[in-house]
C-alpha cells in the first residue's frame, strides 16, 4: 500500500473513531409533551410584560420536604428566559410542578413487562425526592434464569393559574420512559421541554428529543 493511501486510511479510520466515540458520549431523551393553554382573551403573554410574575405553590404533602424545593429552583431557571420572574409579594400568577420516577422491569426492547407469567410490579411513587434518592418504592418477582432490564419512567407536570381567579391558564406535562436512572438530570431536561414554546406553543402534542451527555 503508498504512503498517501496509507495515510487517507489513517485518517478515515481516526474520523470514523471520532464520530462512533462521540456518538456513545451522547443520549437522546425523547419527551412526550401534552400542553394546553386557557390566557384569557385580554392577555397576551410576553417575555417583556410586567405582569409576567409569579409564587410558588407546594401540595400538603410537600411542605416540609427538605427535597421538595429541587424541582422549583429548576423551575426558576428554565422559566428565567421567557422573562417570567418569581416574585411572592407582587405575583400575578402562582405556579405549582411536580415531579415523579418509578422503575418498572422492562422486555428487551424496553417495553413494560405485564401480564401473567411476567414479571409484577408494584409501584408505590412519593411527589418529591428523599436525601438518598427518589422517593419510590417496588415489589416484584421474576421467573428464575431471566433477569428483565430496568427501565425508568419520569414524568413533569406544571401548572399555572390566575391568582385572582384561580384560573388555569396554562397546564403541561412531559413524560418519559427509559434506561436512565439519573432521575435529577432527566426531570432537568424534561422541565425544559415541558416548556418549549412557553407561553403559546405551536403544536400542542409534541416530541421533543433533547441531546444530553451520557
Amino acid at each position: 500500500m503508498s504512503h498517501p493511501l496509507k495515510s487517507w486510511t489513517l485518517a478515515l479510520a481516526t474520523a470514523c473513531l471520532a464520530l462512533l466515540s462521540g456518538c456513545n458520549s451522547m443520549r437522546i431523551i425523547e419527551s412526550q409533551v401534552q400542553t394546553s393553554v386557557q390566557w384569557p382573551a385580554s392577555v397576551v403573554p410576553s417575555a417583556s410584560s410586567v405582569l409576567n410574575l409569579y409564587r410558588l405553590e407546594r401540595l400538603p404533602a410537600d411542605v416540609n420536604n427538605l427535597q421538595a424545593g429541587w424541582a422549583e429552583v429548576e423551575l426558576e431557571a428554565a422559566m428565567k428566559p421567557f422573562g417570567w420572574t418569581r416574585n411572592d409579594i407582587d405575583a400575578h400568577y402562582i405556579v405549582w410542578i411536580g415531579v415523579r420516577a418509578a422503575e418498572f422491569i422492562a422486555d428487551p426492547w424496553g417495553r413494560p413487562v405485564r401480564g401473567p407469567g411476567n414479571s409484577q410490579v408494584h409501584l408505590s411513587i412519593g411527589s418529591g425526592y428523599r436525601p438518598h434518592g427518589m422517593g419510590v418504592g417496588w415489589g416484584f418477582g421474576m421467573r428464575q434464569g431471566f433477569p428483565p432490564p430496568a427501565g425508568y419512567a419520569q414524568e413533569v407536570s406544571i401548572i399555572i393559574r390566575d391568582l385572582k381567579s384561580s384560573q388555569v391558564v396554562y397546564q403541561t406535562k412531559a413524560t418519559h420512559d427509559g434506561p436512565w436512572a439519573d432521575h435529577q438530570t432527566i426531570l432537568r431536561v424534561m422541565i425544559t421541554a415541558a416548556l418549549q414554546g412557553f407561553p403559546n406553543p405551536s403544536v400542542l402534542n409534541r416530541r421533543v428529543d433533547t441531546a444530553i451527555a451520557r
